[in-house]
């Protein structure tokens, strides 16, 4: 019960506190101390200091950013599986990572920016000739 409580108050601290995950490192270093045949703080530690700059939870959920992995994980579902695994189907690398791009500008709304972009890098003046006569005339 006590390792329960102190969890979840640590938690609360690295979800709350902007300096949350240098409490929480100072505070598996006191264990540490307390606890030095526990090779299991040891290894947490490591964690922590390892990732502390990916551990910002208070600064990003103030900005009011996901923090989870819930939305990378639906952003694939809805992106990737449901477009790319249907029946039959088979990619290349190339032409699977064409499709995504293509898939992940329109799920983002930004496709006819995107499509701007193209069309002015690859757009082309074309000269006719004079005595070209235009295919549906020629058929007549």
């Amino acid at each position: 019960m006590k390792c329960r409580a102190q969890f979840d108050k640590l938690r609360l601290v690295l979800l709350e506190d902007p300096d949350g995950v240098e409490k929480i490192i100072r505070s598996l270093v006191h264990l540490t101390k307390q606890h030095p045949g526990s090779g299991r703080i040891g290894t947490e530690l490591a964690y922590f200091r390892k990732h502390r700059r990916r551990m910002r939870y208070a600064t990003w959920r103030a900005a009011c950013l996901p923090i989870g992995s819930g939305v990378v994980e639906a952003a694939c579902k809805t992106l990737a599986a449901q477009r790319m695994k249907r029946s039959g189907m088979r990619w290349r690398h190339e032409g699977g990572q064409a499709i995504l791009t293509f898939r992940g500008l329109i799920q983002s709304e930004r496709f006819d920016g995107a499509w701007a972009l193209v069309a002015a890098t690859y757009k082309a003046e074309v000269t006719l000739f004079e005595n070209v006569i235009a295919l549906s005339d020629y058929r007549r």
